[in-house]
């Protein structure tokens, strides 16, 4: 069992801090109380999520309980389809620090392994949730399955013989405007789709990648046009081509919100080294490699494409910037005038 601390938020007094606690069957049980809990898979943290989990937390100040969310480490998706193409909405860091924005107290992220597989959904409940999690009040999504072939429900918790253990309730899942459920799979496809507004609207913020500046072949800055480069590994492939982004170094906040653009793809034109998020920053010089750096898609320009020549390739991110840069200043516009 690992704990670990994530500041939450900050009052003129004190830095309010979530702990993070990786637990696996055959730990001890954990010495938090009684716990209102959330519990998913929490991919994206999107609107959907964030009503569950303001459920838990809303629940717990009203008994003077414990806070916290329930995941899954890896997602389950990964341990059961490891061939499956890149998926993941958010890394683990993003996750928790947006989880942990939200308010819990904890987050436990449980090893998703062959004991917790085999395991019956009243077996989950009441040897892993209730007797050593401490769960008294639980809520999920009315999709959430759990257990063996996915035998649990929120449903099959009001029997008689687990309700006097635990209090589950489903949370109704949320709408958009046109009345189609909010879920990680429909902002997986807007994204694809190259729908970064969409997504944009279903996660309550534009989607964000985040990753460690890796050592590039440095050609975008003989083009004029340095980068920093991140590696997509299991983050979702979102439409190859070009965004209008925003981009910050979380280790240091003090450096604000930068703008810029972004090209996620191939790079037909120079080489394949995988896939890659290369960001130029506008009006930003400084070594930042090996830091993390996390970027958020503001709008997408146009597709991926390969061109004769790298004078071509310059002269088009030179138009693409330009475009970026009415994409921002339309978008200073509105918010002045609202």
């Amino acid at each position: 069992m690992v704990f670990r601390a994530v500041s939450r938020a900050m009052t003129s007094k004190e830095q309010l801090q979530t702990k993070i606690i990786d637990w696996k069957w055959g730990d001890a049980p954990l010495s938090c109380g009684a716990l209102a809990c959330a519990i998913g898979n929490f991919d994206g943290v999107h609107k959907g999520h964030q009503m569950i989990i303001s459920e838990a937390v809303k629940t717990a100040k009203a008994e003077a309980i414990g806070a916290c969310v329930v995941t899954f480490l890896p997602h389950p998706r990964q341990y059961f389809r490891r061939d499956d193409a890149p998926f993941l909405l958010m890394d683990e860091s993003d996750k928790t620090s947006r989880i942990a924005s939200l308010g819990v107290d904890y987050i436990i992220r449980v090893a998703f392994n062959p004991a917790l597989q085999q395991m019956t959904a009243q077996q989950f409940v009441e040897d892993v949730l209730v007797a050593h999690l401490g769960i008294r009040f639980l809520f999920a999504g009315s999709d959430f399955a759990f257990g063996n072939a996915r035998e649990g429900n929120i449903a099959s918790l009001q029997s008689e013989q687990l309700k006097t253990k635990i209090s589950a309730t489903a949370v109704t899942l949320v709408t958009d405007d046109n009345m189609m459920v909010v879920s990680s799979s429909r902002i997986r496809a807007a994204l694809q789709a190259g729908q970064v507004g969409l997504a944009a609207e279903m996660l309550g913020a534009p989607h964000q990648i985040s990753g460690i500046v890796a050592q590039g072949d440095q050609r975008g800055r003989l083009l004029d046009f340095p980068t920093a480069n991140l590696e997509m590994k299991h983050y979702l492939h979102p439409a190859f081509g070009v965004y209008a982004i925003t981009a910050w170094l979380p280790d240091n906040p003090e450096m604000g919100v930068m703008r810029g653009v972004c090209n996620i793809g191939q790079r037909p034109t120079v080489n394949n080294r995988g896939v890659l998020a290369e960001a130029h920053l506008f009006d930003f010089q400084g070594d930042i490699y090996g830091q993390r750096l996390s970027i958020a898609l503001i709008d997408y320009i146009r597709a991926e494409q390969k061109f004769p020549s790298l004078e071509a390739l310059k002269h088009q991110i030179e138009s693409d910037c330009h475009t970026a840069k009415q994409i921002f200043e339309k978008i200073d516009a509105n918010s002045f005038a609202s």
